[in-house]
């Protein structure tokens, strides 16, 4: 048998998933500029400290070499290179005395002198007998790219994020009308009956927030006055109801309390007290959800025990005359946030339910810690039953064929299964039989 859970999406007292907020996407889009900037920045600066170091050092001291062997040409007595950034070193022929002991070792081209401190960039070549060292103080050239680039750069940095936050702050300020409405609603509890008051007036905000206050001001309004109207139909119409209810019932129990009744006004009465019956179900059924506030869970614990143990009491006649027998399996001794009278009613439907389309069978009633299982040995559903026993005033052929319900039982299952935040699932097989299992949160 294939399973198939109610989902519960639609509850009205339910928090939908949502995606982050205003804020949060307002801190993202900075978050994300100033991140991008800032590495945009650092790859440049990196750049151009590779340039500078790799290119421009390396082409300035080719340049200081051919420059130097042009005047020594020209001078003998030329003087070698002696800058802050550069120191030029001259040996000729096999004399090396000029020459530091940590550069004697480095041939022609590029180099560096590892043995020294920092490992600065050498330079060697040679004209005739003269070999030409220039060592190029990189340090300094760091220093001179931290002064005259990392540190304006940080000082533009540092203005671009305070422009950055100053933004934040204005966007956040035209906002905050928003975010403090919504944060209202969201922190509203719907169930009360305390007016929904908008923390935000009309005036001295901008004109698409006035006009959502506005608007949701009229809504609140109307919702009070179109609730009120609802509890007073619901008060005035369940009194005027159950009065001729009552009235029959009572003409009923005295007519079947007369003992010379033919065999057919037996059957008269039976039939009519099944209507009546069915009529003061029917109208309990509506005005139950006509008072949502009644439904929500409840701050108490309920002994799922012993409700079950109490409907099963009133409807042990019922699964008499249907020639059924009921087995109560508890697993578990359990509890649940639900008041006593909806799971009772939950309860009886799926048991009645059960009761109805089994004949000469049995129905189980397993309880255990997290669920309660309702399964019987009746006539069972089709895939495509299945899919409609949830919707109000539906009956299959076999349900209209029987004569019992108005197609209501399920759908206030349903209902109340939803707004209780629980899970029912329900699974059967054509002439096997069906099961109905409600998932609760235990405490």
């Amino acid at each position: 048998m294939a399973g198939s859970p109610l989902p519960v999406d639609d509850l009205p007292n339910g928090r939908l998933k949502r995606k982050g907020g205003l804020r949060a996407k307002l801190v993202r889009v900075y978050v994300l500029q100033v991140s991008f900037i800032s590495i945009a920045a650092l790859i440049g600066l990196s750049m151009t400290y590779l340039i500078v170091v790799n290119v421009l050092s390396r082409e300035a001291l080719v340049k200081e070499s051919v420059y130097f062997w042009d005047k020594l040409a020209n001078n003998p007595e030329h003087q070698l290179p002696d800058v802050a950034n550069m120191v030029g070193y001259l040996s000729v022929g096999e004399d090396l005395s000029a020459v530091p002991v940590k550069l004697r070792s480095l041939r022609d081209g590029f180099g560096r002198a590892e043995q020294a401190q920092g490992a600065p960039l050498v330079f060697v070549s040679r004209r005739d007998d003269k070999t030409l060292y220039l060592v190029l103080a990189e340090t300094r050239i760091a220093d001179l790219v931290f002064y005259f680039g990392l540190a304006p750069l940080a000082t533009v940095l540092l203005v671009v994020y305070g422009l950055f936050f100053v933004s934040y702050r204005l966007s956040h300020q035209a906002i905050s009308p928003l975010l403090n409405l919504a944060q209202t609603l969201e922190d509203f509890d719907f169930r009360s009956n305390q007016p929904l008051v908008v923390p935000v007036t009309p005036e001295g905000v901008d004109r698409e927030t006035g006009l959502m206050v506005e608007a949701l001001q009229t809504f609140g309004s109307r919702l009070e006055q179109f609730i009120e109207r609802e509890r007073t139909f619901t008060r005035d119409a369940g009194h005027e109801l159950r009065t001729p209810i009552a009235v029959m019932k009572g003409s009923l129990d005295i007519l079947e309390n007369r003992t010379d009744r033919p065999i057919q006004d037996v059957k008269v009465h039976a039939r009519m007290r099944r209507v009546v019956k069915d009529m003061e179900t029917l109208l309990e059924t509506l005005l139950l959800l006509a008072r949502e506030e009644d439904v929500y869970a409840s701050d108490n614990s309920t002994n799922v025990n012993q409700v079950i143990a109490e409907e099963v009491e009133l409807l042990q006649e019922f699964a008499e005359l249907q020639g059924n027998r009921i087995d109560w399996i508890e697993g578990a001794d359990a509890h649940c946030a639900a008041k006593p009278r909806v799971l009772g009613i939950i309860m009886s439907n799926l048991i009645r339910n059960a009761l109805t389309y089994t004949q000469n069978g049995t129905v189980t009633i397993c309880v255990e810690r997290e669920f309660v299982a309702v399964r019987d040995t009746g006539i069972g559903m089709s895939d495509d039953e299945m899919d409609k026993i949830f919707t109000a005033f539906y009956r299959s052929e076999a349900a209209k064929s029987s004569g019992h319900g108005q197609g209501l039982g399920l759908a206030l299952v349903r209902r109340l299964v939803q707004q209780l935040g629980w899970t029912v699932e329900v699974s059967s097989q054509e002439q096997v039989g069906t099961e109905f299992k409600v998932w609760f949160d235990a405490p």
